[in-house]
């Protein structure tokens, strides 16, 4: 209640189911801090409930790779790597390293576009679906698809600077467009939709859910085909 604007505005039925999900999230994820960091209930309930309103649509509850989350008290550097970092995903040791107050920022400010946990969270959503069998996948595998093609269209623009809403890091490769994407999508719904109808609708599709509607964002199954899918035009 005190910093998710997702939770805050959803039906009181929803907040229940929200609650139960975020419990199960916490009770199969390993959350570890810096020596000095107090692991607090409070960090692992706010990065939980990230994960949790990206798949509210969906039947994921959990991850299944990325159990173990590092949380950091500032940005941090890898050794070899000339780079400082606020948020990664490491498929190789199977966890999610993030900044705290970046992730407290994220949630702090609800409307510019820039959440880190959510953004994270997407990577992992995007790895994890690829390395399961077709009938354990995490997405619809036709939605996703449909996605990749208006997404492919879209990277082009924002490398040429014609993106009308996602912000030029979104142009690196599909992943990351996809977090970027999910990170408008959560924070700016309207403006989204507005500026990029198709993308928007088709990541509706994919995730299950319609943020514009605040009380109810999971579609029914009767209005779930009132969300076209067009690939004709991007």
């Amino acid at each position: 209640m005190k910093w998710n604007n997702y939770y805050q505005n959803l039906s009181d039925h929803n907040k229940k189911v929200f609650r139960i999900r975020t419990v199960l999230f916490i009770k199969t994820t390993f959350f570890e801090t810096e020596k000095g960091l107090e692991l607090t209930n409070e960090m692992r309930i706010l990065i939980s409930s990230s994960f949790v309103q990206i798949t509210f649509g969906l039947k994921q509850d959990v991850l299944n790779v990325f159990n173990d989350i590092f949380i950091a008290p500032k940005p941090y550097t890898f050794k070899h790597i000339d780079k400082t970092f606020e948020g990664d995903v490491n498929p190789y040791i199977k966890r999610i390293n993030l900044s705290w107050p970046a992730v407290e920022r994220g949630f702090k400010i609800s409307n510019d576009g820039i959440n880190l946990a959510v953004h994270e969270f997407g990577h992992c959503l995007i790895i994890e679906n690829s390395r399961r069998s077709y009938l354990s996948r995490i997405f619809n595998e036709k939605e996703l698809e449909n996605w990749k093609i208006l997404a492919k269209k879209k990277i082009e623009k924002i490398k040429s600077k014609r993106s009308r809403v996602l912000r030029e890091y979104a142009g690196t490769n599909l992943m990351e467009l996809f977090s970027v994407s999910i990170e408008e999508f959560f924070e700016r719904p309207h403006n989204f939709y507005n500026k990029e109808p198709k993308l928007y609708l088709s990541l509706c599709r994919l995730l299950n859910q319609d943020p514009r509607n605040k009380r109810n964002p999971k579609l029914s199954k009767s209005n779930f085909f009132n969300y076209p899918f067009s690939n004709n035009r991007a």
